[in-house]
């Protein structure tokens, strides 16, 4: 089961993300790991809006939050994991075979490719829309991914560094056309 980010993002069992760029949010789906190695790469969600979007203050963040505690509630109620925050956020099922962005849900399964959802993130009051792509499953480079080993009661964690980590998962969207016309 995936914590509840309440702010950034940090490395999960399934999920890691964060900011891709100004603009742009992430968040990365694996199946299921072992000992201290990520699972399979099954998807990779983008939200994509206009520069500050992720900053908004005010009534805006008051909006989010609120959205982020009900989603958050919601998910758990649900058996579901939930991960993001109240401007970008998903449902991932507990056997890691559904994700849910957007109110739409998308079957995931392992395979040689993995899932990208691409999300543009309008003006606050505008419907959001969404659209679905395609890269290798191995596009990743294993250097990008969180790495974890324990040592007696301890659990350690190694992030790999920002901005090369970015740079890594940037280019592995790169293999798609149509994600990179999305980035542009």
């Amino acid at each position: 089961m995936c914590a509840a980010l309440v702010t950034g993002w940090s490395a999960l069992a399934c999920a890691q993300g964060g900011r891709l760029d100004e603009r742009t949010e992430y968040a990365v789906i694996t199946g299921a790991g072992s000992y201290n190695h990520h699972g399979p790469l099954l998807a990779i969600v983008l939200w994509r809006g206009e520069p500050g979007w992720l900053d908004a203050g005010g009534p805006q963040h008051r909006w989010a939050d609120s959205v982020f505690r009900y989603a958050r509630r919601d998910a758990e109620d649900r058996n579901l994991s939930f991960f993001g925050s109240g401007y970008a956020y998903g449902l991932l099922s507990a056997d890691r075979r559904e994700l849910t962005i957007e109110a739409r849900t998308f079957d995931i399964v392992r395979s040689d490719s993995a899932l990208v959802i691409m999300v543009t993130v309008p003006p606050l009051g505008l419907a959001r829309m969404v659209a679905t792509a395609r890269i290798a499953a191995d596009a990743v480079p294993e250097a990008f991914w969180t790495k974890t080993w324990q040592s007696g009661d301890t659990t350690f964690f190694v992030h790999p560094s920002y901005p090369r980590d970015v740079d890594m998962l940037r280019q592995a969207l790169g293999t798609s056309v149509s994600v990179h016309d999305f980035l542009r």
